[in-house]
């Protein structure tokens, strides 16, 4: 009986931990170094003239009152260039004919989103992740727990199934609030360090050829490539070298 009122104080405890260190680590939306309405008309009028049989499929903007409400609804405010991103173009749709971030079919919508952050609430373990809290990624940017509250989806497939991009408001100590990381299988991954560098460098990339359109059956994705053009990169490595 002792042991197991000493393991529930235990488990009491790490989840006290865990909750004042998001509470820490949660921080306001910051303003934008990027122009983002800018960097999408550079990534549209390149597919425009470099591939206009693809469709990128984005949908118009969300409203200012939707993404509050949003907003309250997740808990977070999200990044000023997230949000910017979200005047231009709510997401895609659900099949564009071009995957333009890595391990996501899709830029979700503000209702996708929120959606997935709901059913995700079904799968949250609060004791078990506040037990994998402090399990980080060897760059120690990134918290490895899975369906966290302060982890919010993206991107993905249309039926969030698994890989995708998240926003990321409990970053691990070398991480910062608003990053963007990936869910690849079951590992969680840094990719970079916010919406408007992920948006930027895609476009920088596309004109400058170290971003190139792989064709499929279905649907299109990007591949990149090292400086000179020639060498193939991971998607990790080619976004993180732009910090």
């Amino acid at each position: 009986m002792a042991a197991k009122k000493a393991t529930a104080k235990k488990a009491t405890a790490k989840k006290a931990e865990s909750k004042k260190a998001e509470s820490k680590t949660t921080a306001p939306a910051k303003a934008s170094t990027h122009d983002i309405a800018g960097l999408w008309t550079r990534i549209e009028g390149w597919f425009a003239k470099n591939h206009p049989e693809l469709s990128l499929g984005l949908l118009p903007g969300a409203t200012a009152e939707a993404i509050t409400a949003a907003e309250k609804k997740l808990g977070v405010s999200l990044p000023a260039d997230f949000r910017a991103s979200l005047l231009v173009h709510d997401g895609q749709v659900d099949s564009p004919g071009v995957q333009l971030f890595p391990v996501a079919q899709r830029l979700g919508s503000l209702a996708s989103m929120v959606g997935c952050w709901t059913d995700d609430r079904d799968g949250y373990d609060e004791s078990e992740m506040a037990e994998r809290f402090d399990w980080l990624d060897d760059s120690e940017r990134v918290r490895q727990v899975q369906l966290h509250p302060k982890h919010i989806p993206i991107a993905g497939s249309p039926y969030w199934d698994y890989d995708r991009l998240m926003l990321d408001f409990i970053p691990g100590p070398e991480g910062s609030a608003g990053q963007v990381i990936a869910r690849d299988d079951i590992e969680i991954e840094y990719l970079c360090t916010t919406f408007g560098d992920l948006l930027a460098r895609t476009a920088q990339a596309l004109e400058d050829g170290t971003a190139v359109v792989t064709k499929s059956t279905y649907a299109s994705e990007l591949g990149y490539r090292a400086p000179n053009g020639k060498k193939a990169v991971d998607h990790y490595d080619f976004f993180r070298s732009s910090r």
